[in-house]
């Protein structure tokens, strides 16, 4: 080999390490700015000191390095880059294991193995959903949690994309916007109502009340998550007003921020982006998400939860004061949601969608089947939220409620959720949400 092709071969060595550091500089620097935006501590972030000394690490690579020892560096570059290309191919074609993410952000990538299969990118507001048509007459801001964000499926599978199809068919001048976040609570959707009339001005909004997991996380003590972490409410004692309770303000702060911070620069974004692609990391990290959430359903199964996370207590017969508590709040929440649709216009709408647990499909088959399991009744917060809406003229669809009155069989039931029955709802149970929702609300 010549001086001058060995020349060659160090020039080249040499710029793709100083690309590296300078890519993985800039990366930290936006990761910072992220996270100042948000209003969040930078220096104690591991992933910007991680991306600074590596980094440097390249710079002392591209100069110091005798050319063997660059050239072995090159080869763990080219493996990793090897190893991306060979995960974006899989993922591309849906059949990569392991990996979750449902990082919220403009653009983001949605990639869900552990329920069905959702595969894809959110839209322009970071959410999972078709892009909002913004232009149509007749908005409605659908609001709830990951039932309606629907990770499981594919973004046009999900109950407010099949209500928006039924809609348009009717009239093109409706259009549903698909406002799910998934560890949301009623407490939240107040939070999303104010942004959805802030940026989309709706005609109506329809709350989505997850029965299951929507009662348990209107108290800390039930949903065992400090207000540190959540947004709850209280209840004045004197006045049974809604007040915020105190610890939760920088977490409604953070919420609300993560909101706003979709409607920003996407520069200011981009480490969010990059990461939710980044497919390498993305494994790394559900790797490292399944250790954890191994050890969480041991410690939620010994307290008496289902495997699937579901906590029974405010379902009893007999229930506790503070499972009673939990209901009012969330009530509460709801009479905020519609002080809210009131102020602004909007006509307010509730779905309250059921759960059903694995208690449920060991005891009950066929179609003479019950919720009242022992000394719990599944359907009784359900049929508490539905009296309350009944009796302030707030129009209400109980999809447990239909699926009783429909004596649908136990086996078609479990079609419905994810889980072996007890999880989120299928594309078929969106499907089936979607047309009773349209024939309650809509069908005239």
């Amino acid at each position: 080999m010549t001086k001058e092709h060995k020349n060659k071969i160090d020039r080249f060595l040499r710029n793709i390490f100083l690309w590296a550091a300078a890519l993985l500089a800039l990366y930290a620097i936006l990761f910072a700015n992220y996270l100042h935006i948000l209003g969040q501590a930078v220096l104690p972030a591991k992933t910007v000191w991680t991306g600074m000394a590596a980094a440097i690490f390249f710079v002392i690579v591209a100069f110091r390095f005798s050319r063997r020892s660059q050239f072995k560096v090159f080869l763990v570059l080219a493996s990793v880059l090897f190893l991306e290309l060979l995960l974006q191919a899989m993922a591309a074609m849906g059949i990569l294991p392991l990996v979750t993410t449902k990082l919220k952000a403009p653009y983001a990538r949605v990639y869900w193995t552990a329920e069905g299969r959702g595969n894809g990118i959110r839209n322009r507001f970071g959410w999972y959903f078709p892009a909002f048509d913004l232009k149509a007459p007749h908005k409605i801001a659908f609001i709830g949690d990951s039932q309606v964000e629907a990770v499981e499926a594919a973004r046009i599978q999900n109950q407010a994309a099949d209500l928006q199809r039924l809609l348009k068919e009717k009239s093109p001048d409706w259009a549903v916007l698909g406002l799910g976040n998934h560890g949301t609570a009623p407490a939240h959707s107040i939070e999303v109502l104010e942004y959805a009339w802030q940026h989309f001005q709706p005609q109506e909004a329809i709350v989505v009340v997850s029965v299951g997991s929507d009662v348990t996380e209107s108290s800390p003590t039930l949903n065992r998550l400090g207000p540190d972490r959540y947004i709850y409410y209280d209840l004045d004692p004197a006045r049974g007003e809604l007040t915020l309770n105190p610890a939760s303000a920088t977490s409604r702060d953070r919420f609300d921020k993560s909101l706003e911070f979709s409607h920003g620069s996407l520069l200011a974004i981009a480490p969010v982006i990059l990461a939710s692609h980044c497919m390498t990391l993305q494994l790394a990290t559900s790797l490292r998400d399944a250790f954890y959430t191994r050890h969480r359903v041991a410690e939620m199964t010994a307290r008496g939860n289902d495997i699937n996370g579901f906590n029974p207590e405010p379902f009893a017969v007999d229930p506790s004061p503070e499972a009673e508590r939990a209901l009012k709040v969330l009530v509460a929440e709801l009479a905020e949601c519609k002080k809210i649709c009131d102020r602004h216009g909007m006509t307010f709408r509730i779905v309250t969608i059921p759960a059903f647990p694995k208690a449920f499909y060991d005891t009950q088959h066929g179609r003479d089947w019950t919720m009242h399991i022992g000394s719990y009744d599944y359907f009784g917060p359900e049929r508490q939220i539905v009296a309350w809406a009944d009796s302030n003229q707030v129009p209400v669809v109980s999809i447990g409620k239909i699926i009783e009155g429909k004596k649908m069989d136990v086996e078609e039931i479990r079609s419905l959720y994810f889980s072996n029955g007890s999880g989120h709802l299928t594309p078929k149970g969106h499907e089936f949400c979607a047309t009773t929702i349209f024939q309650a609300f809509y069908q005239k």
